[in-house]
């Protein structure tokens, strides 16, 4: 009776669905076609230890609600098909009181602009530490998984780097590509522009940087470029107004779009990123009664951006955080802030998705 009731309800969210023209999130759907089977728990475990493709829908790979996709949750829809376990759920979550990352990603100077591959192995940022060539350099580091910590930090070196202010850089999803944002920079069209580098294998650095054209580059200025873990959009922000994005044609990005006013509604926001399942969108906007730059969430309804809402306060510190960072999974937010506690003038934090009611402190329990 209760597998024919759970049928029931199943189908009736199906038709529902199918006639609003509102994106399913359906719990235990990992593979996102409208069925919870067996299929769901192939794609699970193929995600975990085959490094198999992000689930569609992130938050329907939780379905034992713990607010982090793990081995698990594999478990839990096994149980649920074959031996009459409990109903699939949505997670209730909440972030936890932020953590300094300490060094040596930050240092006694700024750090800012803290991006990393989807999976967590390589990572750049802006810092003006010493060793650089002038102003804020483009830094990088890899993660050691046998000691749990970043390597020690390495300069882009002169191919990205100059006397000016290297800005705002971010991966591509293979680490083979750095973007970054660069003033006047020469061969470029004037003001701040989106730059790529590529990694060169043989000589082990990144190479000269390029323009990304007229098409990304136009009138005014571009800031904070952020590429979707597929690689198939670029998100910036433009000072003509807000949040744009441009999608990738194969062999060029195409044309941006300015997206809609419930993302972009003061035309101050910045530093935009994009879960794997492209179904949630972070970024800082200013305002608010402090006048400081606040983070924001927005998620994908199915045919658009649904209205912005604040993030929690133990994430928007009344002195203000910005440089929003979601890592691909959605677990991880990493921002910049000058809070207490830090090592800099503007150190990286990072806070981790917890359920609610669980203490709000990175890695404990209740």
């Amino acid at each position: 009776m209760r597998r024919l009731v759970n049928s029931l309800l199943l189908f009736s969210l199906i038709f529902l669905v199918s006639i609003s023209g509102i994106q399913a999130q359906m719990p235990g759907d990992v593979n996102e076609d409208s069925l919870v089977d067996v299929g769901d728990v192939v794609y699970e475990i193929n995600y975990l230890f085959r490094h198999g493709a992000y689930p569609l829908c992130l938050d329907c790979a939780d379905p034992n609600g713990t607010c982090n996709i793990e081995v698990g949750d594999a478990v839990y829809l096994l149980n649920y098909l074959f031996r009459a376990g409990p109903t699939p759920q949505t997670p209730e979550c909440d972030w936890s009181e932020p953590v300094n990352l300490g060094l040596p990603i930050n240092s006694t100077e700024g750090e800012e602009s803290f991006r990393t591959t989807p999976d967590g192995k390589l990572v750049v940022w802006s810092s003006n530490r010493p060793g650089t060539y002038g102003n804020h350099d483009i830094w990088y580091s890899f993660w050691n998984s046998i000691s749990g910590s970043w390597s020690e930090p390495r300069n882009c070196g002169p191919h990205v780097n100059t006397i000016l202010e290297d800005l705002g850089p971010c991966l591509s999803p293979d680490g083979k590509k750095l973007y970054c944002v660069e003033f006047s920079r020469p061969g470029g069209y004037g003001d701040w522009e989106i730059w790529v580098s590529t990694w060169d294998s043989v000589n082990s650095e990144w190479d000269v940087l390029e323009n990304l054209g007229p098409t990304i580059n136009a009138t005014g200025s571009e800031w904070s470029p952020f590429v979707s873990p597929d690689g198939t959009k670029l998100y910036f922000s433009n000072s003509w107004g807000g949040i744009w994005v441009s999608e990738w044609n194969g062999s060029s990005w195409d044309t941006p779009v300015l997206l809609e006013n419930t993302v972009n509604a003061s035309g101050t926001e910045k530093h935009a990123s994009v879960t794997a399942d492209n179904k949630t969108l972070y970024f800082t906007r200013w305002g608010g009664p402090n006048h400081t730059y606040h983070m924001c969430v927005s998620h994908w309804t199915g045919t658009g951006w649904g209205i912005a809402v604040l993030l929690p306060p133990q994430i928007n510190d009344p002195i203000g955080a910005g440089w929003s960072y979601i890592t691909a999974d959605g677990r991880k937010l990493y921002f910049v802030s000058g809070r207490e506690g830090g090592v800099g003038s503007g150190d990286i934090w990072v806070s981790e998705r917890i359920p609610i009611g669980k203490k709000k402190q990175l890695g404990e329990e209740r």
